[in-house]
C-alpha cells in the first residue's frame, strides 16, 4: 500500500558553497523510496543526505501537488534587475 511523504532536500546551483531547500511531495512504498526519488529530481545535490522526510496526508499530498515545488521554491522572490547596456 503505498503512503504520502513530504521530503526537504538541498537545492543547488546557487553559486559556490551555497543552497536552498525545497520540498517534495510524493506518493510511495515506504519513507526510503520517497526519498530515493527526490534524490533523483533535477536541481537537487545529488551528493547530500535528504534534510528531513515524514509521512503527510492525502489532503496535505493533493494541496501540496496543486502547485509546482520549483514554483513554491521561487515564490516570493524578486526577479534580478537587468542590467543596462552601455551603448
Amino acid at each position: 500500500m503505498k503512503k504520502f511523504y513530504m521530503v526537504i532536500c538541498e537545492r543547488g546551483h546557487c553559486g559556490c558553497g551555497h543552497s536552498n531547500d525545497i520540498k517534495f511531495a510524493f506518493e510511495a512504498v515506504n519513507l526510503l523510496s520517497a526519498m530515493d526519488m527526490a534524490k533523483k529530481m533535477p536541481s537537487v545535490k545529488h551528493s547530500k543526505p535528504c534534510v528531513r522526510a515524514w509521512e503527510i496526508s492525502k489532503e496535505e499530498y493533493n494541496e501540496y501537488i496543486s502547485i509546482s515545488a520549483y514554483e513554491r521554491a521561487n515564490m516570493g522572490q524578486v526577479e534580478p534587475k537587468k542590467q543596462k547596456r552601455r551603448k
